[in-house]
C-alpha cells in the first residue's frame, strides 16, 4: 500500500459495520482484551509474578534480547545455552561427582549436577506455563465497556487468539461460532498453547556463527605461562569441537556429563516451540469450513510472524476476500504492510480501520 492508497483505504468502526455480512471471519488478538480494560500485556504478566520470582530471574538472567518481556513467547527461543553449559563443571564439583570407574561413583549425584546446571530449562518448560495459566485465570473485564457493539455479528465466524471468553460474555457471541485457537481458559483439562515460533535450526546457526570465532572457543588456548593447551571449556567441547577424539575431556565422566547436558539443553528449544502445525491439524475442520468467507476483520492482533502459519492456512481455504485491519499507531500500519506483503494480499483487498485505543 502506498501512502495515498492508505489514506483512501481508511474507515472507522461505524463505517465498517455496513460492509460486513454473515460471511465474515473475525480474527481476535490481545488488543481486543486491552481495549476492554483487561491488563493482558506480557508486561502485566511480568509484574504479576514479582521481581524476585524464579521465573522472572531466569528470564532476565538467561535471555539476552532488547525487550525480554515485550514478547516473551518469541524470546523463549533465545535461552543462553552457553551460560548453562558453562556452569556444568562447577556443579560437578559441588556435587562431588567422581569418575564412573570409581567405587564411590554416584549416578544420582551425576544426574543431579546436570539437572541443576540446566534448571532454567525446567523453570521455563514447567513453572512458566503453570504460572502463566494462573495469571490468565485472574483476568477480568469491565462489562460496561463495549466499544464494538453493532460491529461484532452473532452470525459471523471467529478465530480467537486470546484465552479469554469475553466475546461471549460481553457481546453474546455464540460459543459454537468461536474457535479458541490457543485454548480456552475455562477448559481446565486443556493445555494452553504457549511458546516461540522460531526455527530452532536457524536460531542455533545464528548463535553458532556469532560465537565460533571467539577466542574462548578455539581449539588451542594459552596457559598462564604462555604454554598452549587443548581447550577444555565445556561450551567449546559441546558445540565447537570438530572431532570428539581431539577433545580435552579430562575423564569419561565429564565426556558423558557434557553430552548428556547437551541433550537436556537442546531438547528445550524444540519443546518450548509453539507447535503451530499441530494446532492447525487439531482445528483442520474449522479451517476447511471457511470457503464461503467474504470478509476478514482483524481486531487487536499484532500480526507477529509466529502466527503467520495460521493466516496462511486461512488463505488456503478462502477465495479472494477483503481484509480489514484495525490500527492505532503508525507502527501498526508498518506491521500490516509487512504482513500483507508477506502473505501476498493485494493492496486493493486491504482496508484500515481506525480504533481509538491502543492494544498490543
Amino acid at each position: 500500500m502506498q501512502e495515498n492508497q492508505r489514506a483512501r483505504a481508511l474507515i472507522t468502526i461505524a463505517e465498517l459495520s455496513s460492509h460486513l455480512t454473515d460471511q465474515t471471519l473475525f480474527i481476535i488478538g490481545n488488543g481486543f482484551d486491552l481495549m476492554h480494560g483487561v491488563p493482558s500485556r506480557y508486561h502485566d504478566f511480568r509484574d504479576s509474578i514479582g521481581r524476585r520470582n524464579t521465573i522472572r530471574t531466569t528470564m532476565e538472567s538467561y535471555i539476552h534480547t532488547p525487550d525480554i518481556w515485550g514478547d516473551f513467547e518469541h524470546n523463549l527461543a533465545y535461552l543462553d545455552r552457553a551460560m548453562m553449559m558453562g556452569t556444568l563443571d562447577d556443579w560437578l564439583d559441588d556435587f562431588g561427582v567422581l569418575d564412573e570407574d570409581d567405587d564411590d561413583f554416584s549416578a544420582a549425584d551425576f544426574f543431579a549436577a546436570m539437572e541443576t546446571a540446566t534448571e532454567p530449562v525446567h523453570i521455563l518448560l514447567y513453572d512458566l506455563p503453570k504460572r502463566f495459566r494462573q495469571w490468565i485465570q485472574t483476568l477480568q473485564v469491565d462489562h460496561t465497556v463495549k466499544p464494538l457493539l453493532g460491529l461484532l455479528r452473532k452470525d459471523a465466524r471467529y478465530i480467537n487468539f486470546n484465552y479469554t471468553e469475553f466475546l461471549e460474555t460481553l457481546y453474546d457471541i455464540p460459543h459454537q461460532r468461536i474457535c479458541f485457537i490457543h485454548g480456552d481458559r475455562r477448559d481446565k483439562k486443556q493445555q494452553l498453547v504457549l511458546g516461540h515460533g522460531q526455527n530452532e535450526e536457524v536460531v542455533f546457526d545464528a548463535w553458532y556463527q556469532a560465537n565460533k570465532d571467539r577466542p574462548a572457543y578455539q581449539p588451542m588456548l594459552l596457559g598462564r605461562k604462555g604454554k598452549p593447551y587443548r581447550n577444555d571449556n565445556p561450551v567449546y567441547l559441546a558445540y565447537f569441537l570438530q572431532d570428539d577424539t581431539l577433545g580435552n575431556w579430562k575423564s569419561q565422566m565429564r565426556y558423558d556429563a557434557i553430552n548428556h547436558t547437551i541433550d537436556l539443553i537442546e531438547d528445550y528449544y524444540a519443546r518450548s516451540a509453539k507447535k503451530t502445525a499441530d494446532v492447525i491439524q487439531k482445528h483442520r475442520s474449522m479451517f476447511e469450513s471457511l470457503s464461503s468467507i467474504q470478509q476478514i476483520v482483524v481486531i487487536g492482533h499484532s500480526l507477529s510472524s509466529v502466527d503467520w502459519p495460521y493466516f496462511s492456512e486461512i488463505m488456503n481455504h478462502t477465495g479472494q476476500v477483503h481484509w480489514y485491519f484495525s490500527w492505532h499507531r503508525q507502527e501498526d500500519i508498518k506491521q500490516i504492510q509487512s504482513f500483507t506483503d508477506a502473505m501476498g494480499i493485494p493492496d486493493d483487498d486491504v482496508t484500515l480501520v481506525a480504533l481509538g485505543w491502543w492494544g498490543a
